[in-house]
C-alpha cells in the first residue's frame, strides 16, 4: 500500500496491525508524539488508552470510535479517532488519526476553573443573583436565591421575571437604581430591595435582590426593638407604613421611652438605608458650636478654622439627619433648618453660594413643641415643615405588660457584657419592679438591671438587688393607699351610724374582710 498520501497530512496517522505493530507513522504523528517511530515496533504506551485498547472493539463492531481527550506520554492531549483498516475484505488493524488540541483542552479547563470561581463568588453573595439572556429567560443564579424565594434552584433557569416574582422588568427600578419594590414567592409577599444591571452589548441582565427586614436582629443591627404591648405594636406598624415614605418624622415622648432607637429603626427599613445615618444633638451642644456641627465651615471662616470641615447635614446625603432634642434648637437656627427642608440646600460657615443636599429629616423631642410654639420659642412654620407624621411613644408605666419582656432582655445582655450567669429575676423582685412608675422609662430601667446584675450574688435578682428607690416609692404609695382606704372605711360607718355590717354593705365587702381591715388600720 502506497502511504505518500499521508505523509504530509497536519493529523497525526499511525496504520497498526492486528498484533498492535506499527505499521505506518507519518512526520506528524512523530511530532506530536515526540519520538521516532520505525516500522515493527508496539503501540502500546503511545497512548493513556492503551491500557484499554479499543481495537478488539472496532473489529467486533466494524465501526470506528473517536476519543475526544487522550494524553500521550509527553503529557499533551490530542482527540484520537480509530477506523478499521481492511485490504481485500479482511480485517488488517486500524488506522489512527490524532491531532493536538492541548491548547483547546486549557482553555476549557480555564473557562471551567473560571465558571467555578464566578459560582464561588456568586454563591457568596448574600442577595439573590439572577442571571437573565436576551429573551428574558433566566440563564444562571446563585444559590442565595433558592432560600429567599423558596424555590428548587433546577425549577429558576428557563423561567422569565414574571414567573419567579410576578413583576415585569418594566415595574422593577431603572438600571442602576436600587429601590424597594414588593414581590410574590411561594413563602408569600415580601419587601425586596432590587438592583438591576445590563449586560454587555445587550446580551440580557442582572438582577440582584434582598428581602427587606420588617422586624431588626439583635445580632444584625446591635440593637432589639422589644414589646408585646398592643399599643406598641400598632405604633411600630405605623412606623414601618412611615418609612418607606420620603416624609419627614416628629417622635415625641418622655425622656427614656426610645426615640432614638424608633429614629434609626426607621432608617434601617427605608430605602435610604444604605446611606448615612447621623445624629445630632440639638440640646447637647453649646449654641455658638451648633451652627457649626451642624452645617459645617469653610477655612478661614472664623478664628481656629485651620481647614474646611463638613457639617453633619453634608455628612447624612442621601440618607437620614435625626435631629435630637429639637425643641432645644435655637430661633435663628431654625430658619436655617426650614431653608434646609424647603429648598433643599444649605451654606457652610464662609460660603459663597449654598450647596445641595438631599437628606430625610427625622426630628425627635421631649418638649410640646405646640406650647414652645405658642411662648414664641419654636417656629410655628417649621413646626409644620417637621411633623408631616408624628410619631407619640408611650411611656413605660402605660406598658408595663413589656417590663417582663425588657428585665429579661436586659438581663441577658448584661450577664453577657458583664460576665455573670444571672438567670432571672424572683418572684419578690419583678412585683416590686412592676409597681414601680419609672420617671426615666426604658433608659431607667436598663439602668437598674444593669445595676442589679452587677451586684447580685446568685443567680437570681432578689428585691435586696434592687435600688432603694424603687422600695421607698413603694412605701410611700402604700402609705398613701392605707390613708385613702381608712378614709373610705371612716365614712362609710359613719354614713352607718357605726353599724359594722351594714358599713360593709355600703363598702361592698364582707363583714369579715371589714372587721380585718379596721384591725390591720387600729381602728377596731
Amino acid at each position: 500500500m502506497d502511504y505518500r498520501s499521508l505523509s504530509q497530512l497536519f493529523d497525526g496517522v499511525l496504520i497498526i496491525d492486528k498484533n498492535r505493530k506499527v505499521v505506518f507513522a507519518n512526520e506528524k504523528a512523530k511530532k506530536i508524539l515526540g519520538k521516532d517511530i520505525k516500522p515493527g515496533e508496539s503501540c502500546r504506551g503511545l497512548f493513556s488508552i492503551c491500557s484499554s485498547c479499543p481495537m478488539d472493539l472496532v473489529e467486533d463492531t466494524e465501526e470506528g470510535v473517536q476519543v475526544y481527550d487522550v494524553q500521550t506520554e509527553s503529557g499533551l492531549h490530542v482527540c484520537l479517532s480509530m477506523t478499521p483498516h481492511y485490504e481485500e475484505g479482511e480485517f488488517k488493524g486500524v488506522i489512527e488519526i490524532f491531532r493536538d488540541v492541548s491548547r483547546v483542552i486549557h482553555h476549557m479547563e480555564e473557562v471551567k476553573r473560571q465558571k467555578e470561581f464566578v459560582q464561588v463568588v456568586l454563591d457568596s453573595i448574600v442577595e439573590a443573583v439572577l442571571v437573565f439572556d436576551k429573551e428574558g429567560k433566566v440563564i444562571d443564579h446563585n444559590s442565595m436565591a433558592k432560600k429567599i424565594l423558596c424555590r428548587e434552584l433546577d425549577g429558576l433557569k428557563g423561567k422569565s421575571i414574571e414567573e419567579i416574582i410576578n413583576l415585569s422588568i418594566e415595574e422593577l427600578p431603572p438600571e442602576g437604581e436600587r429601590a424597594d419594590v414588593f414581590i410574590e414567592t411561594p413563602c408569600g409577599r415580601q419587601k425586596a430591595s432590587v438592583l438591576v444591571s445590563r449586560l454587555k452589548e445587550g446580551e440580557g441582565y442582572v438582577i440582584s435582590f434582598y428581602v427587606v427586614p420588617e422586624l431588626l436582629s439583635p445580632n444584625k443591627q446591635g440593637f432589639q426593638i422589644v414589646s408585646k404591648s398592643p399599643r406598641f405594636s400598632k405604633i411600630l406598624d405605623r412606623v414601618r407604613s412611615v418609612a418607606e415614605m420620603n416624609v419627614n418624622v416628629l417622635i415625641t415622648g418622655e425622656t427614656g421611652t426610645g426615640k432614638s432607637l424608633i429614629a434609626r429603626y426607621i432608617h434601617l427599613i427605608s430605602p435610604r438605608r444604605e446611606q448615612p445615618f447621623v445624629k445630632i444633638n440639638c440640646g447637647a451642644i453649646p449654641e455658638n458650636l451648633l451652627e457649626a456641627e451642624l452645617f459645617g465651615y469653610n477655612k478661614g471662616a472664623f478664628t481656629g478654622a485651620v481647614r474646611s470641615k463638613p457639617g453633619k447635614v453634608e455628612m447624612a446625603h442621601g440618607g437620614t439627619l435625626f435631629l435630637d432634642e429639637i425643641g432645644d434648637l435655637p430661633l435663628h437656627l431654625q430658619v436655617k433648618i426650614l431653608n434646609l427642608i424647603q429648598e433643599k440646600e444649605f451654606e457652610r460657615i464662609g460660603d459663597v453660594k449654598p450647596r445641595k443636599v438631599d437628606v430625610r429629616i427625622i426630628a425627635a423631642t421631649n418638649r410640646d413643641l405646640r406650647k414652645l410654639v405658642r411662648e414664641g420659642k419654636f417656629r410655628e412654620d417649621l413646626y409644620y415643615r417637621l411633623n408631616v407624621v408624628s410619631i407619640e411613644l408611650p411611656p413605660l408605666r402605660e406598658r408595663k405588660e413589656d417590663i417582663p419582656y425588657l428585665v429579661n432582655h436586659f438581663i441577658e445582655k448584661f450577664s453577657k457584657e458583664h460576665g455573670r450567669r444571672i438567670k432571672g429575676v424572683s418572684p419578690s423582685a419583678m412585683k416590686l419592679l412592676l409597681e414601680y412608675d419609672y420617671p426615666g422609662n426604658i433608659r431607667e430601667l436598663e439602668n437598674i438591671i444593669e445595676s442589679a446584675v452587677v451586684v447580685s450574688r446568685g443567680t437570681m435578682i432578689s428585691e435586696e438587688d434592687l435600688p432603694e428607690e424603687l422600695k421607698f416609692r413603694r412605701f410611700v404609695r402604700n402609705t398613701s393607699r392605707k390613708d385613702s382606704e381608712a378614709e373610705r372605711i371612716r365614712k362609710a360607718l359613719e354614713e352607718a351610724g357605726g353599724n359594722k355590717s351594714l358599713a360593709a354593705k355600703i363598702l361592698g365587702m364582707h363583714r369579715t374582710t371589714l372587721w380585718r381591715k379596721l384591725k390591720e388600720l387600729g381602728m377596731g
